[in-house]
Protein backbone atom coordinates (compact mmCIF):
# COMPACT_ATOMS: atom_id res chain seq x y z
CA UNK A 1 0.00 0.00 0.00
CA UNK A 2 1.58 3.18 -0.96
CA UNK A 3 1.47 6.86 0.59
CA UNK A 4 -1.72 7.99 -1.91
CA UNK A 5 -3.90 4.63 -0.73
CA UNK A 6 -3.15 5.31 3.06
CA UNK A 7 -4.02 9.23 2.73
CA UNK A 8 -7.33 8.25 0.73
CA UNK A 9 -8.50 5.37 3.05
CA UNK A 10 -7.67 8.40 5.92
CA UNK A 11 -9.88 10.84 3.94
CA UNK A 12 -13.05 7.98 3.31
CA UNK A 13 -12.85 7.47 7.15
CA UNK A 14 -12.55 11.20 8.16
CA UNK A 15 -15.94 11.69 6.08
CA UNK A 16 -17.78 8.82 7.12
CA UNK A 17 -16.91 10.13 10.78
CA UNK A 18 -17.74 13.34 9.97
CA UNK A 19 -21.14 12.46 8.18
CA UNK A 20 -22.33 10.25 11.68
CA UNK A 21 -20.87 13.26 13.74
CA UNK A 22 -23.45 15.85 11.99
CA UNK A 23 -26.33 13.48 11.89
CA UNK A 24 -25.94 12.56 16.13
CA UNK A 25 -25.55 16.50 16.47
CA UNK A 26 -28.48 17.62 14.10
CA UNK A 27 -30.51 14.32 15.87
CA UNK A 28 -29.05 15.85 19.59
CA UNK A 29 -29.78 19.50 18.82
CA UNK A 30 -33.13 19.40 17.15
CA UNK A 31 -34.47 16.91 20.17
CA UNK A 32 -32.54 19.26 22.79
CA UNK A 33 -34.78 22.56 21.19
CA UNK A 34 -38.29 20.84 21.50
CA UNK A 35 -37.37 19.45 24.62
CA UNK A 36 -36.00 22.76 25.98
CA UNK A 37 -39.26 24.38 24.67
CA UNK A 38 -41.54 21.51 26.49
CA UNK A 39 -39.51 22.51 29.48
CA UNK A 40 -40.34 25.85 29.65
CA UNK A 41 -44.05 25.27 29.49
CA UNK A 42 -44.40 22.65 31.35
CA UNK A 43 -42.59 24.84 34.05
CA UNK A 44 -45.49 27.34 33.78
CA UNK A 45 -48.11 24.48 34.84
CA UNK A 46 -45.83 23.48 37.80
CA UNK A 47 -47.90 23.24 40.94
CA UNK A 48 -47.77 26.60 42.19
CA UNK A 49 -48.26 25.62 45.88
CA UNK A 50 -45.33 23.72 46.03
CA UNK A 51 -42.75 25.94 44.55
CA UNK A 52 -44.17 29.23 46.36
CA UNK A 53 -44.41 27.56 49.66
CA UNK A 54 -40.57 28.58 51.37
CA UNK A 55 -41.16 26.04 53.76
CA UNK A 56 -41.21 22.77 51.14
CA UNK A 57 -37.72 23.58 50.19
CA UNK A 58 -34.69 21.77 51.51
CA UNK A 59 -31.71 23.06 53.43
CA UNK A 60 -28.83 23.56 51.30
CA UNK A 61 -24.82 23.48 51.94
CA UNK A 62 -22.98 25.83 49.32
CA UNK A 63 -19.38 24.80 48.66
CA UNK A 64 -16.85 26.84 47.61
CA UNK A 65 -13.54 25.11 47.03
CA UNK A 66 -10.54 27.88 46.71
CA UNK A 67 -7.11 27.31 46.13
CA UNK A 68 -5.09 31.11 45.69
CA UNK A 69 -8.54 32.71 44.64
CA UNK A 70 -7.97 36.22 46.52
CA UNK A 71 -9.11 38.06 43.44
CA UNK A 72 -12.68 36.69 43.20
CA UNK A 73 -13.38 35.12 46.09
CA UNK A 74 -15.13 37.96 47.88
CA UNK A 75 -17.05 38.84 45.35
CA UNK A 76 -18.03 35.12 44.61
CA UNK A 77 -19.27 34.87 48.17
CA UNK A 78 -21.39 38.15 48.12
CA UNK A 79 -23.13 36.93 45.23
CA UNK A 80 -24.14 34.25 47.20
CA UNK A 81 -25.51 35.99 50.11
CA UNK A 82 -27.68 37.49 48.27
CA UNK A 83 -29.30 34.63 47.06
CA UNK A 84 -33.62 33.65 47.19
CA UNK A 85 -33.88 31.10 49.94
CA UNK A 86 -35.03 30.40 52.96
CA UNK A 87 -32.18 28.52 54.39
CA UNK A 88 -28.71 27.87 53.56
CA UNK A 89 -25.52 27.92 54.33
CA UNK A 90 -21.61 28.71 52.84
CA UNK A 91 -18.83 26.64 53.26
CA UNK A 92 -15.27 27.95 51.48
CA UNK A 93 -12.86 25.20 51.65
CA UNK A 94 -9.32 27.23 51.60
CA UNK A 95 -7.49 24.29 50.00
CA UNK A 96 -3.59 25.15 51.21
CA UNK A 97 -3.61 28.79 49.21
CA UNK A 98 -0.63 30.47 49.00
CA UNK A 99 -1.88 33.89 48.43
CA UNK A 100 -4.15 35.74 50.74
CA UNK A 101 -7.19 34.03 50.37
CA UNK A 102 -7.12 32.71 53.53
CA UNK A 103 -6.96 36.60 54.86
CA UNK A 104 -9.45 37.77 52.88
CA UNK A 105 -12.00 36.15 53.56
CA UNK A 106 -11.58 36.10 57.79
CA UNK A 107 -11.03 39.95 57.45
CA UNK A 108 -13.67 40.75 54.96
CA UNK A 109 -16.63 38.91 56.52
CA UNK A 110 -14.85 39.71 60.59
CA UNK A 111 -15.16 35.41 60.96
CA UNK A 112 -13.81 34.26 64.52
CA UNK A 113 -12.04 30.99 64.84
CA UNK A 114 -14.02 28.28 66.31
CA UNK A 115 -13.71 24.84 67.54
CA UNK A 116 -16.54 22.54 65.70
CA UNK A 117 -17.17 19.02 65.70
CA UNK A 118 -17.92 17.34 62.50
CA UNK A 119 -17.81 13.65 61.28
CA UNK A 120 -15.62 12.37 58.96
CA UNK A 121 -18.09 11.04 56.45
CA UNK A 122 -15.34 10.70 53.57
CA UNK A 123 -11.70 11.09 53.38
CA UNK A 124 -10.33 14.07 53.14
CA UNK A 125 -6.86 15.74 54.24
CA UNK A 126 -6.17 17.54 57.69
CA UNK A 127 -8.35 20.31 58.65
CA UNK A 128 -6.36 22.72 60.58
CA UNK A 129 -8.74 25.35 61.45
CA UNK A 130 -12.35 26.38 61.29
CA UNK A 131 -13.72 29.96 61.12
CA UNK A 132 -17.78 31.85 61.46
CA UNK A 133 -19.20 34.50 61.60
CA UNK A 134 -22.16 35.54 63.21
CA UNK A 135 -24.64 36.83 60.58
CA UNK A 136 -28.05 35.49 59.97
CA UNK A 137 -26.50 34.30 56.62
CA UNK A 138 -23.87 31.96 57.90
CA UNK A 139 -20.34 31.50 56.42
CA UNK A 140 -17.99 28.47 57.36
CA UNK A 141 -14.18 29.08 56.60
CA UNK A 142 -12.63 25.36 56.29
CA UNK A 143 -8.85 25.62 56.53
CA UNK A 144 -6.99 22.61 55.50
CA UNK A 145 -3.55 21.30 54.02
CA UNK A 146 -3.68 21.32 50.13
CA UNK A 147 -5.26 18.16 48.97
CA UNK A 148 -6.69 19.08 44.97
CA UNK A 149 -10.41 20.30 44.34
CA UNK A 150 -11.96 16.48 44.80
CA UNK A 151 -10.47 16.68 48.73
CA UNK A 152 -11.58 19.86 49.32
CA UNK A 153 -15.06 18.96 48.40
CA UNK A 154 -15.15 15.86 50.53
CA UNK A 155 -14.11 18.05 53.57
CA UNK A 156 -16.76 20.66 52.62
CA UNK A 157 -19.15 17.41 52.61
CA UNK A 158 -17.83 16.57 56.35
CA UNK A 159 -18.36 20.26 57.91
CA UNK A 160 -22.00 20.54 55.93
CA UNK A 161 -24.78 20.00 58.20
CA UNK A 162 -27.37 20.22 55.30
CA UNK A 163 -28.95 17.01 53.49
CA UNK A 164 -28.19 18.70 50.23
CA UNK A 165 -24.79 20.31 48.53
CA UNK A 166 -24.30 22.80 46.00
CA UNK A 167 -20.60 23.20 43.92
CA UNK A 168 -19.68 26.24 42.80
CA UNK A 169 -16.18 27.23 41.83
CA UNK A 170 -14.28 30.22 43.70
CA UNK A 171 -14.73 32.64 40.08
CA UNK A 172 -18.72 31.96 39.64
CA UNK A 173 -21.58 33.88 40.26
CA UNK A 174 -25.14 32.54 40.81
CA UNK A 175 -28.39 34.71 40.04
CA UNK A 176 -30.51 35.43 42.88
CA UNK A 177 -33.30 32.41 41.80
CA UNK A 178 -30.59 29.50 40.77
CA UNK A 179 -30.64 27.58 44.03
CA UNK A 180 -34.88 28.09 44.06
CA UNK A 181 -34.62 26.52 40.16
CA UNK A 182 -31.74 23.76 40.89
CA UNK A 183 -33.44 22.33 43.64
CA UNK A 184 -36.99 21.54 42.05
CA UNK A 185 -36.30 18.46 41.01
CA UNK A 186 -35.40 17.27 44.33
CA UNK A 187 -38.86 18.53 45.42
CA UNK A 188 -40.83 16.56 42.74
CA UNK A 189 -39.34 13.63 43.06
CA UNK A 190 -37.44 12.02 45.89
CA UNK A 191 -35.18 9.30 44.15
CA UNK A 192 -33.19 12.75 42.78
CA UNK A 193 -29.39 12.76 43.27
CA UNK A 194 -28.05 15.47 41.39
CA UNK A 195 -29.26 18.09 39.43
CA UNK A 196 -26.73 20.13 36.93
CA UNK A 197 -27.17 24.07 36.12
CA UNK A 198 -26.67 25.81 33.22
CA UNK A 199 -23.48 27.90 33.13
CA UNK A 200 -22.83 31.06 31.07
CA UNK A 201 -20.17 33.44 30.58
CA UNK A 202 -19.80 36.28 33.27
CA UNK A 203 -16.76 38.09 31.37
CA UNK A 204 -18.02 41.60 30.96
CA UNK A 205 -21.38 40.74 32.72
CA UNK A 206 -22.49 43.19 35.53
CA UNK A 207 -24.48 41.23 38.64
CA UNK A 208 -25.28 43.21 41.56
CA UNK A 209 -27.29 41.50 44.20
CA UNK A 210 -27.85 38.58 42.19
CA UNK A 211 -29.10 40.49 38.87
CA UNK A 212 -27.63 40.80 35.90
CA UNK A 213 -27.13 44.93 35.89
CA UNK A 214 -25.15 45.06 32.51
CA UNK A 215 -24.23 42.96 29.39
CA UNK A 216 -21.26 44.41 27.63
CA UNK A 217 -19.98 42.22 24.63
CA UNK A 218 -16.50 41.08 25.26
CA UNK A 219 -14.08 42.67 23.33
CA UNK A 220 -11.33 39.92 23.04
CA UNK A 221 -12.57 37.58 20.32
CA UNK A 222 -11.27 34.24 22.46
CA UNK A 223 -14.34 35.36 24.97
CA UNK A 224 -17.04 35.39 22.35
CA UNK A 225 -15.79 32.14 20.86
CA UNK A 226 -16.41 30.17 23.80
CA UNK A 227 -19.68 31.96 24.91
CA UNK A 228 -20.66 29.91 21.39
CA UNK A 229 -19.22 27.03 23.00
CA UNK A 230 -20.98 27.07 26.10
CA UNK A 231 -24.13 27.79 24.77
CA UNK A 232 -23.74 24.65 22.43
CA UNK A 233 -22.40 22.60 24.95
CA UNK A 234 -25.40 23.93 28.01
CA UNK A 235 -28.24 23.72 25.59
CA UNK A 236 -27.80 20.96 23.09
CA UNK A 237 -26.21 17.47 24.56
CA UNK A 238 -26.90 18.21 28.44
CA UNK A 239 -30.14 18.06 27.74
CA UNK A 240 -30.45 15.32 25.21
CA UNK A 241 -29.09 12.97 27.68
CA UNK A 242 -31.22 14.45 30.73
CA UNK A 243 -33.89 13.03 28.90
CA UNK A 244 -32.27 9.82 29.09
CA UNK A 245 -31.07 10.00 33.32
CA UNK A 246 -27.68 9.65 31.15
CA UNK A 247 -26.06 12.42 31.80
CA UNK A 248 -22.26 11.45 32.38
CA UNK A 249 -20.98 15.35 33.42
CA UNK A 250 -22.28 18.42 35.96
CA UNK A 251 -20.15 21.06 35.66
CA UNK A 252 -18.29 21.33 38.92
CA UNK A 253 -18.98 25.24 38.71
CA UNK A 254 -22.56 24.67 39.45
CA UNK A 255 -24.14 21.25 40.30
CA UNK A 256 -26.05 20.32 43.65
CA UNK A 257 -26.30 16.59 45.03
CA UNK A 258 -28.00 14.33 47.76
CA UNK A 259 -25.74 14.30 50.37
CA UNK A 260 -26.39 10.42 51.13
CA UNK A 261 -25.86 9.67 47.43
CA UNK A 262 -22.39 11.11 46.94
CA UNK A 263 -21.64 9.73 50.41
CA UNK A 264 -22.75 6.11 49.38
CA UNK A 265 -19.47 5.60 46.45
CA UNK A 266 -17.58 7.13 49.33
CA UNK A 267 -17.63 11.07 48.12
CA UNK A 268 -15.24 12.18 45.41
CA UNK A 269 -12.10 10.38 44.43
CA UNK A 270 -8.85 11.84 45.93
CA UNK A 271 -6.21 12.69 42.86
CA UNK A 272 -8.46 13.09 40.20
CA UNK A 273 -8.64 16.45 38.43
CA UNK A 274 -11.87 15.46 36.53
CA UNK A 275 -13.86 15.35 39.89
CA UNK A 276 -17.29 16.68 38.56
CA UNK A 277 -17.26 13.97 35.92
CA UNK A 278 -15.82 11.40 38.02
CA UNK A 279 -18.80 11.55 40.94
CA UNK A 280 -21.18 11.50 38.16
CA UNK A 281 -19.86 8.13 36.43
CA UNK A 282 -19.33 6.64 40.03
CA UNK A 283 -23.45 7.43 41.07
CA UNK A 284 -24.22 5.82 37.88
CA UNK A 285 -22.10 3.41 38.27
CA UNK A 286 -23.03 2.65 41.73
CA UNK A 287 -27.08 2.72 41.80
CA UNK A 288 -27.89 0.83 38.30
CA UNK A 289 -25.14 -2.18 39.51
CA UNK A 290 -27.17 -2.25 42.59
CA UNK A 291 -30.10 -1.51 41.17
CA UNK A 292 -31.67 1.45 43.03
CA UNK A 293 -33.62 3.58 41.40
CA UNK A 294 -32.51 7.43 41.21
CA UNK A 295 -32.56 10.61 38.51
CA UNK A 296 -30.16 13.11 37.87
CA UNK A 297 -31.41 16.35 35.96
CA UNK A 298 -30.59 19.02 34.19
CA UNK A 299 -32.13 22.88 34.57
CA UNK A 300 -31.19 25.26 32.16
CA UNK A 301 -32.94 28.05 33.82
CA UNK A 302 -30.84 27.56 36.99
CA UNK A 303 -28.11 29.58 35.84
CA UNK A 304 -24.36 30.51 37.38
CA UNK A 305 -22.02 32.72 35.74
CA UNK A 306 -18.62 32.27 34.87
CA UNK A 307 -15.05 33.56 34.08
CA UNK A 308 -13.48 31.86 31.54
CA UNK A 309 -9.75 32.68 29.86
CA UNK A 310 -8.95 35.63 28.01
CA UNK A 311 -5.23 34.42 26.73
CA UNK A 312 -4.28 31.35 24.93
CA UNK A 313 -1.57 30.10 27.23
CA UNK A 314 -4.36 29.91 30.24
CA UNK A 315 -7.49 28.22 28.05
CA UNK A 316 -4.79 25.84 27.20
CA UNK A 317 -4.18 24.77 30.84
CA UNK A 318 -8.03 24.90 30.98
CA UNK A 319 -8.91 22.11 27.98
CA UNK A 320 -5.88 20.21 28.98
CA UNK A 321 -7.15 19.71 32.19
CA UNK A 322 -10.51 18.77 31.08
CA UNK A 323 -9.38 16.36 28.80
CA UNK A 324 -7.50 14.61 30.90
CA UNK A 325 -10.24 14.73 33.65
CA UNK A 326 -12.56 12.94 30.91
CA UNK A 327 -9.81 10.26 30.46
CA UNK A 328 -9.61 9.57 33.70
CA UNK A 329 -13.15 8.76 34.21
CA UNK A 330 -13.66 6.96 30.71
CA UNK A 331 -10.58 4.89 31.73
CA UNK A 332 -11.50 4.13 35.62
CA UNK A 333 -14.94 2.99 34.36
CA UNK A 334 -14.57 1.42 31.38
CA UNK A 335 -16.47 -1.78 32.03
CA UNK A 336 -19.00 0.63 31.50
CA UNK A 337 -18.66 0.67 27.92
CA UNK A 338 -21.58 -1.16 25.75
CA UNK A 339 -22.67 -3.25 28.98
CA UNK A 340 -26.39 -3.50 29.20
CA UNK A 341 -26.16 -3.77 32.98
CA UNK A 342 -25.69 -0.10 32.62
CA UNK A 343 -28.66 0.69 30.44
CA UNK A 344 -28.57 3.81 27.93
CA UNK A 345 -25.36 5.00 30.39
CA UNK A 346 -23.53 2.08 28.83
CA UNK A 347 -25.04 1.52 25.29
CA UNK A 348 -25.21 5.79 24.48
CA UNK A 349 -23.77 8.44 27.03
CA UNK A 350 -20.50 6.13 27.24
CA UNK A 351 -19.25 5.83 23.88
CA UNK A 352 -20.60 9.22 22.75
CA UNK A 353 -18.22 10.67 25.35
CA UNK A 354 -15.73 8.33 23.96
CA UNK A 355 -16.10 8.47 20.61
CA UNK A 356 -17.62 12.05 19.90
CA UNK A 357 -16.02 13.98 22.73
CA UNK A 358 -12.66 12.54 23.66
CA UNK A 359 -11.14 11.00 20.58
CA UNK A 360 -13.05 13.59 17.97
CA UNK A 361 -9.77 16.16 18.55
CA UNK A 362 -7.58 13.36 16.89
CA UNK A 363 -9.53 12.55 14.32
CA UNK A 364 -10.30 16.09 13.09
CA UNK A 365 -7.37 17.11 13.03
CA UNK A 366 -6.39 14.37 11.30
CA UNK A 367 -8.52 14.47 8.66
CA UNK A 368 -8.32 18.56 8.45
CA UNK A 369 -4.51 17.83 7.79
CA UNK A 370 -4.62 14.73 5.44
CA UNK A 371 -7.69 16.36 3.11
CA UNK A 372 -5.10 19.74 2.96
CA UNK A 373 -2.41 17.08 1.94
CA UNK A 374 -4.50 14.91 -0.49
CA UNK A 375 -4.85 18.40 -2.33
CA UNK A 376 -1.64 19.68 -2.22
CA UNK A 377 -0.01 16.10 -3.86
CA UNK A 378 -3.16 16.62 -6.45
CA UNK A 379 -4.83 13.30 -4.87
CA UNK A 380 -8.37 15.21 -4.70
CA UNK A 381 -9.25 18.17 -6.96
CA UNK A 382 -9.86 21.64 -5.95
CA UNK A 383 -13.87 20.96 -6.48
CA UNK A 384 -13.76 18.13 -3.56
CA UNK A 385 -11.51 19.95 -1.61
CA UNK A 386 -14.11 22.91 -1.49
CA UNK A 387 -17.06 20.56 -0.96
CA UNK A 388 -15.29 18.54 1.71
CA UNK A 389 -14.56 22.05 3.77
CA UNK A 390 -17.74 23.71 3.23
CA UNK A 391 -19.47 20.69 4.76
CA UNK A 392 -17.20 20.48 7.44
CA UNK A 393 -17.50 24.13 8.02
CA UNK A 394 -20.58 24.43 7.32
CA UNK A 395 -21.57 21.33 9.52
CA UNK A 396 -20.00 23.47 12.52
CA UNK A 397 -21.38 27.05 11.40
CA UNK A 398 -24.94 25.46 11.55
CA UNK A 399 -24.70 23.83 14.80
CA UNK A 400 -23.47 27.30 16.31
CA UNK A 401 -25.72 29.48 14.94
CA UNK A 402 -29.05 27.13 16.26
CA UNK A 403 -27.54 27.27 19.81
CA UNK A 404 -27.24 30.93 20.05
CA UNK A 405 -30.71 31.51 18.43
CA UNK A 406 -31.65 29.09 21.21
CA UNK A 407 -29.75 31.05 23.76
CA UNK A 408 -31.94 34.09 22.34
CA UNK A 409 -35.43 32.62 21.83
CA UNK A 410 -34.96 30.98 26.23
CA UNK A 411 -33.25 33.96 27.88
CA UNK A 412 -34.09 36.84 25.76
CA UNK A 413 -32.31 39.23 28.13
CA UNK A 414 -28.77 38.25 27.86
CA UNK A 415 -28.59 38.68 24.59
CA UNK A 416 -29.07 42.19 22.94
CA UNK A 417 -29.60 42.30 19.11
CA UNK A 418 -26.31 43.64 18.53
CA UNK A 419 -24.68 41.23 20.13
CA UNK A 420 -26.75 38.47 18.69
CA UNK A 421 -25.57 39.48 15.11
CA UNK A 422 -21.86 39.70 16.17
CA UNK A 423 -21.83 36.30 17.51
CA UNK A 424 -23.57 34.97 13.94
CA UNK A 425 -20.33 36.05 12.59
CA UNK A 426 -18.16 34.83 15.22
CA UNK A 427 -20.42 31.47 14.40
CA UNK A 428 -18.83 31.60 11.24
CA UNK A 429 -15.30 32.75 12.29
CA UNK A 430 -14.85 29.80 14.56
CA UNK A 431 -14.06 26.81 12.25
CA UNK A 432 -10.69 28.82 11.17
CA UNK A 433 -8.06 28.22 13.76
CA UNK A 434 -10.31 28.47 16.86
CA UNK A 435 -11.61 24.59 17.18
CA UNK A 436 -8.30 23.61 15.81
CA UNK A 437 -6.46 25.22 18.25
CA UNK A 438 -9.13 23.76 21.20
CA UNK A 439 -8.71 20.60 19.52
CA UNK A 440 -4.78 20.34 19.65
CA UNK A 441 -4.90 21.54 23.28
CA UNK A 442 -6.96 18.12 23.88
CA UNK A 443 -4.53 16.11 21.87
CA UNK A 444 -1.62 17.49 23.96
CA UNK A 445 -4.11 16.26 27.25
CA UNK A 446 -3.21 12.38 25.59
CA UNK A 447 0.16 12.72 26.56
CA UNK A 448 -0.45 14.22 29.87
CA UNK A 449 -2.67 11.92 31.14
CA UNK A 450 -0.84 11.48 34.67
CA UNK A 451 -0.83 14.53 35.38
CA UNK A 452 -2.69 15.28 38.88
CA UNK A 453 -2.21 18.79 39.60
CA UNK A 454 -5.56 20.71 40.19
CA UNK A 455 -4.33 23.31 38.20
CA UNK A 456 -4.90 27.20 38.66
CA UNK A 457 -6.47 29.68 36.18
CA UNK A 458 -5.52 33.54 36.45
CA UNK A 459 -8.84 35.41 37.47
CA UNK A 460 -8.87 38.83 36.07
CA UNK A 461 -10.79 41.70 38.07
CA UNK A 462 -13.52 42.61 35.82
CA UNK A 463 -14.41 46.33 35.30
CA UNK A 464 -17.57 47.62 34.51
Amino acid sequence: MNLEDIVYYINVFFFIYMFIYAIVFFFTTSFSAINLDDFFIRKKHMSYSMISNKLNYIPISILVPAYNEEITIIETINSLMDLDYPEYEIIVINDGSDDKTLEKVIEHFNLSRISKPFRKLVNSEEITSIYENQSDKKIVLVNKENGGKSDALNAGINISKYPLFVCVDADSMLQKNSLERIVQPFLEDSSTIAVGGNIKVSNQIAIKNGEIKNINPPKKSIVLFQIIEYFRVFLNSRVFFDRLNANLIISGAFGIYRKSAVINVGGYTKGLIGEDMEIVVKMHAFYRKNKLPYKMNYVPDAICWTQVPESLKILKNQRVRWHIGMGESLRRHKYIFLNTHYGLVGMLSFPYFLFFEFISPILEILGVSTITISFLIGIINFRFFIFYLLFYIGFNVVISIISVLLEKYLFKKTIPIKFMFKLFIFCMLESFGYRQICSLYKIIALFKLKDKKWGQMERVEQKY
